[in-house]
């Protein structure tokens, strides 16, 4: 028996091309911002290190290319930290 594969991908893996998830097996993920959109060097806790809306925009434009590739959101929380998306069900 293989092992599972992940559920977690980072939101920027995906913008650059280094994740696909065309062929992912599973039907439900979570996507979260990359850590050096999040964390500013010297900062304390979560900052917005890469602009005005740094992992919230991450994040979403993920989500939205994930989109154009089936998948639909379930989920985002509040502060834009982790999204759950599911793969829309053949009809």
């Amino acid at each position: 028996m293989q092992p599972r594969p992940p559920r977690i991908f980072v939101a920027n893996d995906l913008l650059t091309g280094r994740v696909s998830l065309h062929g992912y097996p599973l039907r439900y993920i979570y996507l979260t911002p990359s850590f050096s959109s999040v964390w500013r060097k010297g900062s304390a806790g979560y900052r917005f290190g890469t602009g005005n809306n740094g992992p919230a925009d991450e994040l979403l434009s993920a989500v939205e290319l994930l989109e154009s590739q089936g998948w639909e959101v379930v989920t985002i929380d509040i502060q834009g930290h982790v999204a759950c998306l599911r793969r829309i069900a053949p009809r």
